[in-house]
């Protein structure tokens, strides 16, 4: 099962959190820099929102279905 989301927004600030556009998780976002300079800020790589939950459901389903 693939729960990694693809996406990583660039925001304006990295004072405050943000949601992913995708799943819709809330991040802190990180400084990027590229050879030692900054260039922005950036949502970090993260699972889905709700991951753990069918992780737990799919485990379940499958004690009750044996």
């Amino acid at each position: 099962m693939d729960d990694w989301c693809e996406q990583q927004d660039w925001v304006p600030e990295g004072g405050r959190v943000y949601r992913c556009t995708r799943c819709g998780k809330r991040l802190y976002p990180r400084k990027r820099q590229e050879k030692g300079e900054f260039v922005g800020w950036q949502l970090r790589a993260h699972k889905t929102k709700g991951h753990k939950i069918k992780g737990i459901k799919a485990r379940q389903h499958m004690i009750r279905n044996r």
